[in-house]
Formats: structure tokens, C-alpha cells, sequence
């Protein structure tokens, strides 16, 4: 009996022993889903750095996009800025020139007549006589509200800058020549040889296309 009894506390320690080896099994069968799980969160963190890589490249690029286009715009109103600056420049020159051929008048000062002129009315002034071709003088005076011989005194001051081209009638007009009618003019003088003023503008219509 007593060797019976031993039999089958060996037989119950056997079956302890082989529950025992199901557990270890059964955990050891775990692993391969604990290694996929983690290895998925790996692939998904992957993922999510690539992408935060490519938006912040994206990013990048569109950072530097915009800082070409405000340094284009910088360099535009630069120039645009150094354009208005030389033209005043120039304004002022032209101001400056016209203003040492004039003298002041009992009805105000050079500077204020000019100032008036300034911003077109010049360019004006010259297209006038330009278009007209033969100008009348108090004409052209009443046009821009100048006396007579303020008139006379511009249009002598634009022929000695080079602004206009003519001749000054004694009846008081000024024809405008172009500088192609100049040359006609010029070859008229040279084959007449002296020749007066007057004779000069009563034959400006044989070279000169009104």
C-alpha cells in the first residue's frame, strides 16, 4: 500500500510537472504577437517622422520661395525709388537751366514762373510749337499765359538747349524746323551764301512741310 501511495503521488507530481511545461508553452507562444505589435508601432513611427520630414521640407521650400519674392519686390521698389530720384534730379537741372536765361520780372520771380512749368507744362510748351509748326508768338503767349516777350525770351532759351529748331520771323512767328528741314535750310544758306533773316522765312515753305 504504502509503495501504491507513492506511485501515485509520483504520477500527481508528473502531471504538476507537464501543467507546468503548457504554461511555459503557452507563454513562449506570446512572443511572436508582442514582437509584431511592437514591430508595427515601429513602422508607424517611421512613418510619421517621414512625413514630418517631408512637411517641414515642404515648408523649407516655401520659406525660401517667399524670401525671393519679397527680395525681388525690395529690388523693385528700389529701383523704382532711385528712377523717381534721377528723374527729379533731372527736373531740377532742367530747372536750373531755364532759370539762369530768365530775369526776374515786376510780377514775380523766376522761381515761381518756373515752378508753374515744372511737372509737363515744358514738355507742353515745346509739343505746342512742335505741332503748330508756325507759331504766333502772342499766340503762344496768350496759350500759356505769358506776356509777348516772355514768350520770345522761351522759345530763344529752348533753341539755345537744343530743344527746338526755327526761325524767328520780324513779324513776329516762329516755324518750327525739324532737324531733317535743318539740313535743307543749311544747304539753301550754303548755296545762297549770305541771306537775311526775312528772305530766309519767306522761303521756309520751299523746305519746310507745314
Amino acid at each position: 500500500r504504502a509503495r501504491g501511495g507513492a506511485r501515485r503521488r509520483r504520477g500527481r507530481g508528473v502531471d504538476d510537472d507537464e501543467g507546468d511545461a503548457d504554461d511555459h508553452h503557452g507563454a513562449a507562444e506570446e512572443d511572436p504577437r508582442e514582437a509584431a505589435r511592437r514591430a508595427q508601432q515601429l513602422a508607424q513611427a517611421q512613418e510619421a517622422e517621414l512625413k514630418h520630414q517631408k512637411r517641414a521640407g515642404k515648408d523649407a521650400k516655401y520659406a525660401a520661395k517667399e524670401a525671393e519674392r519679397e527680395e525681388k519686390e525690395r529690388a523693385a521698389r528700389e529701383a523704382a525709388e532711385s528712377a523717381r530720384v534721377e528723374k527729379e534730379k533731372a527736373e531740377a537741372a532742367e530747372f536750373d537751366k531755364w532759370k539762369d536765361m530768365f530775369t526776374v520780372t515786376n510780377e514775380g520771380t523766376v522761381e515761381e514762373e518756373m515752378a508753374e512749368e515744372s511737372g509737363g507744362l515744358l514738355a507742353e510748351f515745346v509739343d505746342y510749337i512742335a505741332e503748330k509748326k508756325v507759331v504766333v508768338l502772342e499766340e503762344l503767349a496768350a496759350e500759356f499765359g505769358l506776356r509777348t516777350q516772355d514768350a520770345v525770351s522761351r522759345v530763344q532759351a529752348l533753341e539755345q538747349m537744343g530743344r527746338i529748331t526755327g526761325v524767328m520771323d520780324d513779324r513776329g512767328k516762329f516755324i518750327f524746323i525739324s532737324r531733317d528741314e535743318m539740313a535743307e535750310v543749311a544747304a539753301f544758306i550754303n548755296r545762297k551764301g549770305r541771306v537775311a533773316i526775312a528772305e530766309l522765312a519767306r522761303k521756309s515753305s520751299d523746305f519746310v512741310k507745314l
